[in-house]
């Protein structure tokens, strides 16, 4: 009896069901934060920031003459992009703007589904119809799973979904592009190339692109000669190389948003790397089984891994990945996704964020790759097929709880930094916020009490806890004391002097600046009568 016989391909529309009911479950489990704000970056991004509200700047985003300029993301044109053609439908509106990074993690979470069933079927001893339930397995448990949500709810966090989604669409293309012949062959070569420079344009994660070419080419296509893929290679690795240089070249020298550049965690790279497995490690934990996600990840996080379990842990990790790659090419490629998606934010150079739920997006779908392996591996052994189904099938409705209860928190400022006070009590960044969150909402006694604990917590050497004590005491009729917090928060930072002139937009809105600028006025003035 044939294979074909054995193994009868499914009906043709089982394969486009199962990403449209793939990516209508990743859609509608994002529903509830369509009703949600802006919360972080994204309020200063689009809501305090004009560029992306501004026509003409598109001109400057597809010339590339944006990565000269002193803009947010300015080294990521297709997030910029994205958010420019948001602005320009739903102008500040939140909803328009979920509504599209929803959209995109459904889009993701589909063509995840549609890579998997067409690597999956051509594994060896495989039919078509565990290729089809292995692939819906992986896809639905990437698309579930609560890490995802501060890439998908923090708007301006999209650049995650960007990256992947190009990625995912650029591997697809390269799956189609050995099937044809003639012209076709020559516009999913183009649009390979176009997807892995979109992929580059939109997160740094996305440079990964070629080498995850050339590993798809070399584990699916070298049997039958790599001559034909080596132009297409060439072209990816050329379109993406002279994008990242002119990144590094055209990147402004001065800049007035990112006065402070990120450190290595320890001081160096050699403490870093020493430090690396042990976040490697409580990331993987986060991936795993999520608990007590935070919005700002501290040392105190990693202080209970030691050096020897972190090391021990990244041992475990690859020889897992090493026994399921040497039996499986899809797993093999997942593993290549996994650390490619890792490399970009593992602190190989310095980052502002040591470690974040948003950089095990791109991973996830690596992980998701193994875990649809290991099912297909699994199909003619029922005892093992049989609990992992009932693992996968217990686990995926838990995380969809989570993810649904993740929601909430970043639903609004109060939300998200009232939750991650609470997971990192340890964070500046996150009582700097809580306490600016209370004073938004007209909390001033508690305002007030989170401001003084940050400048404990930093020993009174950050400015922003200063100018929110400036805000909170102008408002509560203190102008004395709210003269002496600004006077403070202009020593670490003079530009609190002339704040409506020295700082950008994008770092503080006009309704913020125009109360800075009441106080700095009668300051000026003062020091004037003074002389």
């Amino acid at each position: 009896m044939s294979k074909a016989a054995m193994h009868p391909m499914p009906d043709r529309w089982w394969i486009p069901a199962g990403a449209i009911l793939a990516g209508l479950l990743a859609f509608g489990l994002y529903v509830p934060s369509l009703s949600s704000g802006f919360v972080y970056d994204a309020r200063a991004q689009i809501e305090g920031d004009t560029y992306i509200h501004t026509p003409g700047h598109v001109w400057n985003i597809l010339t590339l003459r944006v990565l000269s300029e002193d803009v947010l993301d300015s080294g990521r044109p297709v997030h910029l992009l994205s958010l420019w053609g948001d602005a320009m439908v739903w102008g500040k509106s939140p909803r328009g703007y979920h509504l599209t990074s929803n959209l995109l993690h459904a889009l993701a979470t589909a063509l995840l589904f549609l890579l998997l069933c067409k690597l999956g079927t051509v594994e060896r001893d495989v039919s078509p119809r565990l290729a089809w339930c292995a692939a819906l397995m992986g896809s639905l448990w990437f698309s579930v799973h609560p890490v995802h949500v501060e890439a998908v709810a923090e708007v301006s966090y999209r650049e995650d979904l960007l990256a992947t989604f190009f990625l995912l669409a650029g591997l697809y293309a390269a799956a189609m592009f050995s099937a044809l012949r003639g012209t076709p062959r020559m516009v999913v070569a183009v649009l390979c190339v176009a997807f892995l420079l979109g992929a580059a344009g939109s997160k740094e994660t996305g440079f990964s692109g070629p080498l995850l070419l050339a590993c798809y080419a070399v584990l699916y296509h070298r049997q039958e000669g790599l001559r034909p893929w080596m132009p297409l290679l060439a072209a990816a690795f050329l379109v993406v190389g002279v994008f990242g240089a002119a990144r590094v070249f055209l990147r402004p020298e001065v800049s007035e948003i990112f006065t402070v550049q990120p450190s290595y965690p320890g001081g160096s790279l050699a403490a870093a790397m020493q430090i690396q497995p042990r976040i490697w490690t409580f990331l993987w934990g986060q991936l795993a089984w999520p608990g007590g996600l935070s919005g700002d990840y501290m040392p105190s996080h990693i202080a209970d891994i030691s050096p020897t379990t972190g090391w021990m842990v990244l041992a475990i990790v690859v020889a897992l990945q090493i026994a399921l790659s040497i039996k499986s090419r899809l797993a093999c490629l997942g593993s290549a996704l996994f650390w490619l998606g890792l490399a970009p934010v593992s602190n190989f150079l310095p980052l502002f964020r040591p470690m974040a739920d948003r950089f095990l997006y791109l991973p996830a779908t690596g992980a998701a790759c193994l875990l649809a392996a290991a099912i297909l591996l699994a199909g003619h052994r029922r005892m093992i097929l049989i609990p992992l189904t009932g693992l996968w099938a217990l686990t995926v409705p838990l995380l969809a709880w989570q993810t649904c209860q993740r929601q909430r928190v970043f639903a609004n400022e109060l939300n998200l930094w009232v939750d991650t006070a609470t997971k990192s009590p340890d964070s500046p960044t996150a009582l700097i916020n809580r306490g600016y969150a209370f004073y938004e909402v007209g909390e001033y006694g508690r305002a007030l009490e989170d401001s003084e604990r940050a400048l404990a917590m930093t020993h009174g050497q950050q400015p922003e806890p200063w100018a929110t004590l400036a805000l909170i005491f102008e408002t509560t009729g203190e102008p004395r004391r709210a003269e002496e917090a600004l006077q403070n928060a202009v020593r670490l930072d003079p530009r609190y002097r002339t704040p409506m002139e020295s700082f950008p937009p994008a770092m503080m809105d006009a309704s913020q600046a125009a109360a800075f600028e009441r106080i700095a006025r009668r300051l000026r003035i003062a020091s004037e009568t003074d002389q």
